[in-house]
């Protein structure tokens, strides 16, 4: 799916071990379906670290930016169940934000993942050039819109203490072998750092769940 033009929800988490299972099953059966039917996303992903941390990554996209504040998901957010709030409870070390999509490639959804977050510099022309990688299947650059979190946050219940995250690259490849090809090349800290790109956080996941309506 190419998400240039639309709107990302993504959110880096930690979750304590007596809570990860039923953290697992809530996020299939109730909280990514949750968001793709009356939040109104078009889809929703969850990936679990293969090398990061946090562990976890939820990757969730709607038509712009703006409907990611729909009245469907804001309704979500302000009315949650007991379960919800055990299990976000037991989350540590987290980071969110909305985003714009401003550049995109895709062939489809790849096994594996490289999120790649920078306090500074621009992410999207690096995507023509991954886009003919080894092994690459898509990538994206988002660039954060905290004015959008802002107003989910006016009325969430949880997570208002969120870290923030800064702009971002997505990378899907068919192996991990790929990814660190890219890590070692492209997306090595002194080639972005020739880019006038910081790095914040990167990290690599295989994909745990993926939902689309």
């Amino acid at each position: 799916m190419d998400c240039t033009g639309k709107g990302a929800l993504m959110l880096w988490i930690d979750v304590i071990p007596e809570l990860r299972a039923e953290t697992d099953t809530w996020y299939a059966v109730e909280h990514l379906p949750d968001r793709v039917g009356p939040g109104g996303y078009h889809c929703a992903r969850r990936y679990r670290a293969i090398a990061a941390a946090p562990e976890y990554l939820t990757f969730f996209i709607a038509e712009t930016a703006e409907d990611l504040a729909s009245p469907g998901y804001l309704g979500l957010v302000q009315q949650i169940s007991d379960q919800s709030r055990r299990i976000r409870a037991g989350f540590r070390n987290v980071a969110r934000n909305t985003f714009r999509c401003v550049a995109g490639h895709s062939l489809g959804v790849g096994g594996v993942a490289l999120a790649l977050r920078a306090r500074r510099g621009a992410l999207a022309p690096l995507v023509a050039e991954l886009a003919g990688a080894q092994g690459v299947i898509a990538a994206h650059a988002f660039a954060a819109a905290p004015e959008i979190r802002a107003r989910m946050d006016a009325v969430r219940i949880t997570g208002l203490d969120d870290a923030p995250a800064g702009d971002t690259l997505l990378v899907e490849a068919l192996q991990v072998e790929d990814l660190h090809a890219l890590l070692a090349g492209p997306l090595a800290p002194a080639a972005l750092a020739a880019r006038g790109i910081e790095e914040e956080h990167h990290g690599l996941y295989a994909l745990q769940h993926h939902l689309a309506r």
